[in-house]
């Protein structure tokens, strides 16, 4: 694995597209950086049911991306933690986990 550290900001539901593309080409590489995406905002309301986009979100968590989920844009969307996919990690604050991670080194990237 890559010595390089990722870090993808998604806020806003529309912005998912744009994300997952950056997901597939990052995960495709030989050497594949340690990715992150933090989802808060709007974003969250993507990340429940079914559908394509939840599909190719799992397919990056099976190649070792790590979802995390603001539990405050959680509730403030009254979206249970119950209704997220089991691949999807919960933080208590997104705008502090993506401080926390461009500390340990990643590299902030809004798609």
């Amino acid at each position: 694995m890559s010595d390089l550290k990722l870090v993808l900001h998604v806020s806003e539901a529309d912005r998912w597209h744009a994300a997952l593309g950056n997901l597939v080409n990052l995960t495709a590489l030989d050497d594949v950086p340690d990715v992150r995406v933090v989802a808060n905002g709007s974003a969250v309301y993507v990340l429940q049911g079914e559908h394509d986009q939840l599909s190719h979100m799992a397919k990056a968590a099976a190649k070792g991306v790590v979802f995390q989920v603001c539990q405050n844009s959680l509730k403030a969307h009254d979206i249970p933690e119950k209704a997220l996919p089991e691949w999807a990690a919960t933080v208590p604050n997104g705008v502090l986990a993506l401080a926390e991670a461009q500390q340990g080194g990643f590299a902030y990237i809004k798609p």
